[in-house]
């Protein structure tokens, strides 16, 4: 499979490519454009969470301990003597460090669910929700973003199959298959939760739904 720095270099490239169009299209302010290059980028590392000590599982468990920190610092500042407060942002932040993280890692493998087709679109439509409806974006904005997470998880998934194949000698290694993946016998009862969960983002997300509504 493509090591970090080639799907860095990749999904940077593909997502630079992506926003260049959509912006000769679309008339996107300037922070829009960056955001959805952004996205398109990360999203393109995003399938690798679910190696335990990979470059954007440790990125990802570090940013989340500071984000938890922070809220904690917002939610509880009002009601709590400085000390205290500093005490329970880095207990909170510590949590996820040493709790959460290796809750995580025991429970995921790599090249499990986070490397298959539906996984990519239920990113995408978490994105559209988040989007949609906590952060205030025009529909048509957040289905865009929601399109440029999908789209750069795809591509991560592409680009391992792709390093699966040597065409040289025209012959495929052991991991061939396991990157985009639409569903696995071993695994169907997830992936059909999966499935479902897109099946209904999809219904709740979409316009028609809010003409029967």
């Amino acid at each position: 499979m493509a090591n970090f720095r080639t799907h860095l270099t990749v999904s940077a490239a593909a997502s630079l490519a992506a926003t260049a169009v959509v912006m000769q299209a679309e008339p996107l302010t300037q922070m829009e454009a960056l955001l959805l290059f952004l996205l398109g980028l990360h999203a393109g590392l995003l399938p690798d969470i679910d190696s335990d000590h990979s470059i954007p599982t440790r990125l990802l468990f570090t940013i989340f301990s500071f984000a938890t920190a922070i809220a904690v610092l917002f939610l509880f500042y009002t009601e709590l003597s400085l000390i205290p407060l500093l005490l329970l942002a880095l207990l909170a932040a510590l949590s996820v460090r040493f709790i959460l993280y290796p809750l995580f890692a025991a429970t995921t493998e790599h090249r499990g669910l986070f490397h298959s087709v539906p996984a990519a679109l239920l990113f995408g439509m978490a994105l559209f929700f988040a989007g949609d409806r906590l952060f205030g974006w025009q529909a048509e904005f957040a289905w865009l973003a929601a399109g440029f997470v999908s789209g750069g998880y795809l591509l991560h998934l592409l680009l391992d199959e792709i390093y699966s194949v040597n065409f040289i000698g025209a012959t495929v290694k052991d991991s061939f298959g396991t990157a985009l993946t639409l569903f696995s016998r071993r695994s169907w009862f997830s992936y059909m939760l999966l499935y479902a969960a897109v099946g209904i983002a999809v219904w709740v997300a979409s316009p028609a739904q809010l003409l029967i509504l």
